[in-house]
């Protein structure tokens, strides 16, 4: 039986960007889709602080360079392999850039994340004269763990928090060390980047090219390793930190560091909430969020003010004043209320979108 043919057409959907931006409303994930797209290629008003914008924009080129890349290695001793070569270089990149309609919900919510890690983790690499900045104290003393396995699991997510972190020149390449679904997603995006590049400069057939990419794309998938990545990594290193009872140390130590990662995935455990959804309350929360996740995990008005204050560069900036109102009314915070707001965060994620939607029940 012959392939099915490919087709490629050149419709774009019409009137994709968002008149607007939606204010002080819930949105659905479709709506808030755009409004991602909106901040991250618009030249709009934005939402997202300038500095997220940036961080996530060079982790999604850095790990479309480096999955691109792979999939010429893959292809380089084929005749296809050999015609790549006559393309311009970051061709993924530069399709995402005119088509972010590309990339899924998912992607970049992960995205914004992994940026909002990478730069707060950046954050404590210029700190001057603070004492738990020295790999080699506090949670960097993990990598010297009798437990061979913590102390192994240690050390990679300390080298990814680096690698994260490290700044280069220009748009470059980018470990793509990804969850496997939104690994999949950048690997299939660039072989239909790439499949249609060849087609449409008249290097090859539709079919062979696509052909082509979409056995490079299963050979790339399966030499994926998602558990070597940073998010894997640092959810199974704070369960077995939760398990041998050693995890409300290095909690406080891992926010004192400005790691972020292990910080969410400790807290994650510790509150049975999962890490993502720590991880996009610090980010995108609200300050009552923010206030009642502090408050579940046993934080203090110190510590619930620390994180106001270090969280400004990926939440927006904020005024001191307000910062210390916003700290001052933590202690009237009761912890039922706090706990409620736990629980809710505990709701599977479809569940709480869906929830989102509905209009709250009001008392009469």
């Amino acid at each position: 039986m012959s392939a099915p043919p490919f087709t490629i057409t050149d419709s774009n959907p019409a009137d994709f960007w968002p008149s607007s931006t939606v204010d002080s409303v819930t949105v659905g994930g479709a709506v808030r889709h755009l409004i991602d797209f909106n901040h991250f290629f618009g030249n709009d008003a934005r939402r997202w602080p300038d500095a997220l914008t940036s961080e996530a924009r060079r982790h999604l080129a850095g790990c479309l360079n480096t999955v691109e890349t792979a999939m010429t290695l893959l292809t380089r001793d084929t005749k296809i392999g050999r015609l790549l070569g006559g393309l311009e270089s970051s061709a993924s990149w530069s399709s995402v850039q005119r088509m972010p309609f590309m990339l899924s919900p998912e992607l970049m919510a992960h995205m914004r994340l992994r940026a909002a890690i990478s730069l707060l983790g950046g954050q404590s690499v210029r700190v001057d004269g603070d004492p738990s900045a020295d790999a080699v104290s506090g949670t960097g003393l993990l990598i010297g763990d009798a437990d061979p396995e913590i102390a192994d699991m240690a050390a990679n997510l300390l080298l990814a928090d680096a690698r994260w972190s490290a700044r280069d020149a220009g748009v470059s390449t980018m470990q793509a060390d990804l969850p496997a679904e939104h690994f999949a997603e950048l690997v299939w995006t660039t072989a239909a980047v790439l499949g249609t590049e060849l087609y449409r400069a008249g290097l090859v057939e539709q079919n062979a090219a696509m052909t082509a990419m979409a056995t490079a794309a299963y050979a790339l998938l399966a030499r994926h390793n998602e558990g070597a990545g940073p998010f894997a990594l640092a959810k199974r290193l704070a369960r077995s930190l939760c398990h041998q009872n050693r995890h409300a140390e290095l909690l406080g130590q891992a926010l004192g560091e400005r790691r972020y990662l292990l910080f969410a995935a400790l807290a994650g455990e510790v509150t049975r909430i999962e890490m993502e959804t720590v991880l996009d309350v610090l980010v995108h929360g609200s300050d009552a969020q923010l206030a009642a996740l502090c408050k579940a995990l046993g934080g203090t008005a110190f510590d619930y003010r620390h994180l106001l204050v270090d969280l400004r560069i990926v939440r927006g900036e904020r005024d001191d004043p307000t910062l210390v109102r916003l700290a001052a009314r933590y202690d009237d915070l009761r912890d039922e209320d706090a706990m409620a707001q736990a629980d809710m965060l505990r709701c599977p994620p479809p569940l709480r979108a869906k929830l989102a939607l509905i209009p709250a029940v009001r008392a009469a």
